[in-house]
């Protein structure tokens, strides 16, 4: 199991909640990012210094 930080994104692009949780791959911690988004702008997921991905509202620069 990897441990992968997940951060809560409110429509500003703040960071609105955290949760660190150990996931054995990618796409499992991707699925448990999109049951936490529900009614939230978007959800980050990362491992390390590596974006793995984002479920939800667009990138603004």
């Amino acid at each position: 199991m990897k441990q992968y930080r997940l951060y809560v994104l409110n429509p500003e692009e703040r960071v609105a909640a955290t949760c660190e949780a150990p996931f054995p791959d990618d796409i499992t911690a991707l699925k448990e990012a999109t049951e936490m988004r529900a009614d939230q702008f978007a959800v980050e997921v990362w491992i390390g210094e590596r974006l793995v991905g984002r479920v939800g509202g667009e990138f603004s620069l």
